[in-house]
């Protein structure tokens, strides 16, 4: 269990505390000024959360890879497509294969492969490329970790990248006040009920 897990956090939720303040500083001084910066080489780091996102559409000289494509459903290999067949689609495809090739489907090369699926009605291949999209960023590491543990289900996939934030002056000098003590936690001052009324 993770001391984010084990004790109360503003990395996982929990109120401004005296304890969640020193725990956030102390987490920030180590991204910042101690040993977190080899993890990810900069100072000024700033925690993002990313979810990939695959575009379609590409010619297949310019795309990481194929997918095959009918109607809302893909599939990023022949085999996979093949393996979401059944029984009688998969003999009514080898039936066309072996006419032409006298192999079965899955014996071609992965080439054929593709461009018999392309040749199929209503199926189109495509080339495909992955980028990744901000969702939210964070002082700590921490804090992008436990987004994804808290929200991982509504995404395909996400992943902690490390952004500089060295011209994000305003970002920088909140972050130095922070942790040169100029900028510290006060709590809230009681407020007298019997004053108030």
């Amino acid at each position: 269990m993770s001391d984010t897990e084990a004790s109360p956090s503003l990395a996982t939720g929990h109120p401004m505390t005296a304890d969640t303040w020193q725990d956030f500083v102390a987490r920030l001084r180590h991204h910042c000024n101690g040993q977190g910066v080899k993890w990810h080489h900069t100072a000024c780091a700033l925690f993002t959360v990313q979810q990939k996102r695959i575009d379609y559409g590409f010619d297949r000289d310019y795309a990481e890879g194929l997918v095959v494509c009918l109607e809302d459903r893909r599939w990023f290999s022949p085999v996979d497509y093949w393996n979401d067949l059944d029984e009688e689609e998969q003999q009514e495809i080898n039936q066309t294969v072996q006419a032409d090739h006298e192999c079965d489907f899955l014996d071609l090369d992965t080439d054929d492969q593709w461009e018999l699926l392309a040749e199929l009605d209503d199926h189109s291949v495509t080339g495909w490329n992955k980028h990744w999209e901000i969702v939210n960023s964070h002082f700590t590491k921490e804090a992008a970790e436990a987004f994804i543990s808290r929200k991982q289900h509504d995404y395909p996939e996400l992943r902690v990248y490390v952004e500089s934030q060295y011209y994000a002056w305003e970002f920088e000098a909140i972050k130095a006040a922070i942790l040169d003590g100029t900028l510290v936690y006060q709590p809230k001052p009681a407020t007298d009920d019997a004053t108030a009324a």
